[in-house]
């Protein structure tokens, strides 16, 4: 009985000991976030609707409390203050509005919150661009080697004019990053590097031989064919009525399709790169256009507008563009990674779009923000996790019919 009572003893101790360790952990703290928002110079309170603050760590999102505020400071007035309380850890804050019109606001800040944090976020004015990506197909289906990928991307004018097509460039293969942007990370902050893993294209023409009217898109292909008829390829994508072809001209491995015509070859970085926006994983792309009298070709000949990548040993040289010349880009990340490092900056693109893996035949597609008479307008915030949805196999040139849920 002794041995019993003992044994019990022990257990009891024991068991204590676990509680008051237990009870000893400790938990994830919380603190108060104050985000004050300033506006652009010229821009007043009254002009800035629906605005929405979002703080980022990880793969989480925690939206903010957003309010008016009398409008004080002197020389930077502050219009809005955004509130929460969040577990500690490092976060990113992005703060964005709207304007009249199609224009829109936005802001980032970076802020470490192991403690109470007061900051400040300025919103800049959104440039809009009447040339979107409507769509993009980033990765193959059905175990696609390079050379028969069925990627591609659409173009559409958003505007309500006739746009131009001629010399505007499409560079892709980008983003997928392990860590902050080379580029603004040591110190070339207004700079994008061309893809790794892409040539740069361009449209052809010497102005205004390409019109593309309101509301219209066309489809660029890496190879414009049916894949579906492909044994093995079933679930693949039909692309035999794409409008244009990435040719790698320079490649012996690439097909000229006929009746399809070619996107100018800007720059390539190896010979081995056999198609646009080649990646097999989640990646970025952007639409740029140069300033007035620079056509593409002058543009990459210049020995300034091309760069090793900074902060390596790399001796590949990359086409890089001021940020300046972006009129959209479209970042999207792998949803399996717990750490996102954007591709882009907060003006061009403020939060890429989650992706999923590789030969799965996936593509994003820019939300319809409404329809007015049988024509579609697309949503345009420059932040892709708003503006974009995910998913499989969209038929590209397709005519939406109906408005994407906000």
């Amino acid at each position: 009985m002794k041995k019993t009572i003992k044994f019990i003893g022990i257990v009891a101790v024991a068991a204590a000991a676990v509680l008051l360790a237990s009870c000893k952990k400790e938990t994830a703290k919380s603190y108060d976030l104050t985000i004050n928002v300033t506006l652009p110079a010229g821009i007043e309170q009254a002009d800035v609707t629906d605005v929405a603050a979002v703080a980022v760590k990880g793969s989480k999102s925690i939206d903010l409390k957003v309010e008016a505020t009398e409008v004080k400071g002197e020389d930077v007035p502050v219009a809005f203050v955004a509130t929460g309380t969040l577990t500690q850890g490092d976060y990113k804050v992005t703060v964005t509005g709207k304007l009249t019109g199609t224009s829109s606001v936005i802001g980032t800040a970076n802020v470490s919150l192991y403690e109470d944090v007061e900051a400040t976020v300025a919103l800049s004015v959104v440039s809009q661009s009447p040339l979107l990506i409507k769509a993009f197909q980033y990765s193959p289906g059905a175990q696609y080697f390079v050379i028969g990928m069925d990627t591609w991307v659409e173009i559409v004018n958003n505007s309500d004019e006739v746009q131009y097509l001629d010399q505007i460039i499409l560079v892709g293969g980008m983003g997928g990053q392990k860590s902050a942007n080379a580029w603004q990370a040591n110190g070339y902050e207004t700079l994008y590097g061309g893809g790794c893993q892409s040539p740069v294209f361009a449209f052809p023409g010497t102005g205004t031989d390409y019109p593309i009217q309101p509301g219209k898109s066309v489809v660029i292909a890496n190879n414009p064919k049916n894949h579906t008829l492909d044994e093995g390829h079933e679930t693949c994508t039909d692309l035999s009525k794409a409008d244009w072809e990435f040719y790698c001209s320079y490649s012996s491995n690439d097909t000229d399709y006929e009746g399809f015509p070619n996107m100018e070859v800007v720059y390539y970085a190896s010979k081995y790169q056999a198609n646009w926006g080649q990646n097999f994983f989640c990646n970025g792309v952007m639409i740029v256009k140069l300033p007035a009298g620079t056509t593409p070709a002058t543009y990459a000949a210049q020995a300034e507008n091309l760069m090793t990548t900074p902060g390596t040993t790399s001796t590949t040289q990359f086409l890089v563009f001021s940020n300046e010349y972006v009129l959209d880009a479209v970042d999207i990340w792998d949803a399996d990674e717990e750490e996102h490092y954007p591709t882009f900056l907060p003006v061009d693109d403020a939060q890429g779009i989650l992706g999923t893996g590789a030969w799965e035949c996936n593509a994003v597609r820019r939300k319809v923000s409404k329809i007015e008479n049988g024509r579609a307008y697309y949503k345009d915030t420059n932040n892709s996790a708003n503006d974009f949805v995910a998913g499989k196999s969209f038929v590209p040139g397709a005519e939406p019919t109906e408005v994407d849920a906000e």
